[in-house]
């Protein structure tokens, strides 16, 4: 909206990870040079720790981006998975055909999978985001892994990537001995002020701007309300940035900085401008931040047949994500197809997945994911399933396909009955169903948002949790026994290939999540 105001080519603050936009201080260039050497030494494991915000994501993208083809990487998204579940999904990173088995079975493969590119002269790379969510026993499954080596090197590294609970995790005494196989330990620290003045005037003059739209005033107090945490300091610049075009300024001063923080943070209170209130700011600030930082909503879908905001008019943080890549709703199956041309200028359904890339297609994927939840990050799960039973659950996926170009991954988007869209390194746009379920491969990464927090849940919580919405859908009668709840959640894991489900985690949670987002299209409100 205030672009062309300003000049940028694109918004210099969006939320989402853009490795294009990195900024390498002190401890980030510290923290890319282990990852590097790391690899290029054949480390076992290697840590990078840091606290939400702090750019770990962005920076794995870089990396990830950086690799040459004698490396051959996995990434694991969503790792509160089964030992067994999760070398499955590293198998299928790798590209490995594995007919599926024990736990030993996938583990035998990936030695051969090691052993081979050894040969070859590869290396392989798994990185684990999000690994504080990981089981100690499956940590210690990998641990085992350690043991493939050869007289001089590692034959597999992995990059574990967290938050700092991890570290914590880790000296706990029953992980000792993964403890300590880590070769490199990098933590990423907020920025202080000098480096956040120079993180802002980086992206202004990225996204085409002069550096100069945020006026060096202004920064201060702008450090003191984030904190130095990259990511608000994103959310301030942004909608400081839109205040100044509404009041047809040509910079950001202090005052809309103030006026910023009171909007998108409403814990803390519009302070007069000093030097000592910008103290007190902050403490109110870092009290809010453990409030805050846990959020990760999808956007708010709005009621059946309400009208859209008008264009002239600023996007409430909840609204609906751009028209090429809404959400479903429950209209939906009975809308035509919007004109293909708003779609990437495409003019019509495209006849095969195009790839463009397939060392890109992961980063491209992710980021069309990202944008159709309306949210930096998401949570997934691993799952083998039928192109029809992902149709069913209306969550986005990012699964690989048949390409020319051999098997690439591309995100998949709902949209209607007999219409995809589709997104890989070549763009956004849409396919005919029928031609995409000849393509699809059979797994899936399903993509959804733990917006309730149920992965951070004990088990017996998250049991309860998914009672209340099997009543709420009327899938079993309020006070059902145990019996009957269970029936139903295998009814309900059923879609997502999973036999008698005993814990609500991976596709199970995505599935009930599915369930959660198809009342909240057809009440048009909250449950």
């Amino acid at each position: 909206m205030y672009e062309r105001h300003f000049g940028f080519s694109e918004k210099p603050f969006n939320l989402t990870p853009d490795s294009r936009y990195l900024f390498l201080s002190s401890k980030h260039q510290e923290a890319y040079a282990n990852l590097e050497f790391g690899v290029a030494q054949g480390s076992g494991f290697l840590l990078l720790t840091g606290e939400v915000g702090t750019g770990k994501t962005t920076l794995i993208r870089h990396f990830l981006s950086q690799v040459g083809p004698e490396v051959r990487t996995a990434v694991i998204l969503y790792p509160a998975l089964s030992a067994g579940e999760l070398f499955h999904a590293i198998l299928q990173d790798l590209d490995v055909p594995f007919a599926g088995g024990t736990l030993k079975d996938a583990v035998d493969a990936l030695a051969r999978t090691l052993i081979e590119a050894k040969r070859l002269g590869l290396k392989v790379v798994v990185l684990i985001d999000e690994a504080q969510s990981l089981k100690p026993h499956v940590l210690e499954q990998l641990r085992l892994l350690s043991n493939l080596e050869t007289e001089r090197e590692k034959l597999l590294t992995v990059v574990l990537v967290g938050q700092p609970e991890l570290r914590d995790m880790l000296d706990q005494p029953a992980l000792r001995q993964l403890s300590q196989r880590i070769a490199s330990r990098s933590h990423l620290e907020p920025l202080n002020l000098e480096q956040t003045r120079s993180y802002v005037r980086h992206r202004l003059v990225v996204a085409g701007g002069s550096g100069s739209e945020i006026s060096d005033q202004a920064v201060r107090p702008l450090f003191a309300l984030s904190g130095g945490v990259p990511r608000l300091v994103n959310l301030l610049c942004d909608r400081a940035l839109l205040g100044a075009f509404g009041r047809g300024q040509t910079s950001v001063d202090v005052a809309l900085v103030e006026t910023a923080a009171a909007e998108v943070l409403p814990q803390i209170p519009l302070k007069k401008r000093g030097g000592g209130p910008w103290l007190e700011a902050a403490g109110l600030f870092l009290l809010g931040l453990l409030v805050m930082l846990p959020f990760r909503y999808c956007r708010a879908q709005p009621p059946n047949g309400a009208a859209p905001p008008p264009a002239s008019s600023p996007a409430p943080a909840s609204a609906t994500p751009p028209a090429a890549f809404a959400a479903p709703s429950a209209a939906l199956p009975s809308a035509a197809p919007a004109p293909s041309s708003s779609v990437q200028g495409s003019p019509s359904p495209a006849v095969d997945v195009r790839c463009g890339s397939v060392a890109r297609s992961r980063t491209a994927a992710i980021a069309a994911v990202e944008e159709f939840l309306g949210t930096p990050g998401f949570d997934s799960a691993q799952a083998t399933l039928s192109f029809e039973q992902w149709r069913e659950l209306k969550l986005p996926a990012i699964a690989p396909f048949r390409t020319t170009l051999g098997a690439c991954e591309a995100a998949i988007l709902p949209f209607d009955a007999t219409i995809t869209r589709v997104a890989d390194a070549t763009g956004r746009y849409e396919m005919a169903s029928t031609r995409l379920s000849a393509q699809y491969l059979g797994t899936a990464i399903i993509c959804f948002v733990d917006k309730d927090g149920v992965l951070a849940k004990p088990d017996r919580a998250r049991l309860a949790w998914a009672r209340k919405l099997l009543e709420r859908r009327g899938l079993i009668a309020p006070g059902a026994p145990d019996t009957a709840m269970s029936a139903a959640l295998s009814r309900v894991g059923a879609r997502v290939g999973v036999k008698n489900p005993v814990s609500v985690e991976g596709p199970l949670l995505a599935a009930l999540y599915s369930l959660d987002a198809g009342l909240k299209r057809s009440s048009g409100g909250t449950p």
